[in-house]
């Protein structure tokens, strides 16, 4: 079997255990069980359950959060920005109880913590240098604000669906629309 295959259901497996059991109430034994595969072999590609859980969390949530097709440059700025929300509401939901337990298990967990941080400045900062480089119409210092809105108004969003189990926001072009009024 190749190692990235290796690799890939062991990233599966952990996805599954720790948006089930928190990362607390996993073990690397019950992931290695899950993925198939001796615990030396996942201690062989990430050291630490740590190492794994961040692995975990940068492969589900922040690489996708991160990717920002840019594909269309005809796209005009509201639809851009309604790309933006959509893309981010889409990867968050669709991993909802794994985000859920890493802001569950930020507040016990300085290190944690200072991942998720660390995740939040770096699609913050994403999603303020696409918008200035897609000159979106706004003041240069408003970019921040506007950043901080789409980001909080997402992860507070997810927060509320996994709470409610509503899905009250499922257009993201009303979402939008409803920013739009705030702004």
């Amino acid at each position: 079997m190749k190692e990235e295959d290796t690799r890939e259901r062991i990233l599966n497996a952990a996805k599954e255990v720790f948006s089930k059991k928190g990362y607390s109430g996993s073990t690397t034994r019950e992931i290695s069980l899950v993925a198939d595969v001796a615990e030396v072999t996942l201690f062989r590609h990430f050291e630490t359950k740590n190492n794994l859980f961040y692995e975990t969390i940068s492969t589900f949530i922040v690489k996708p959060m991160l990717n920002f097709n840019t594909s269309k440059e005809n796209e005009n700025s509201e639809q851009f920005i309604q790309k933006i929300i959509g893309e981010r509401t889409y990867t968050l939901r669709k991993n909802r109880e794994l985000f859920i337990c890493t802001i569950y298990e930020s507040q016990y967990n300085d290190e944690i913590k200072e991942m998720l941080k660390s995740i939040f400045s770096k699609v913050f900062d994403e999603i303020m240098y696409f918008m200035k480089g897609r000159q979106i119409d706004s003041e240069k210092e408003s970019f921040g604000y506007l950043s901080q809105v789409i980001l909080s108004t997402i992860v507070g969003l997810i927060i509320f669906e996994s709470l409610t189990n509503s899905d009250a926001f499922r257009d993201s072009r009303k979402l939008y629309e409803t920013i739009k009024t705030l702004i």
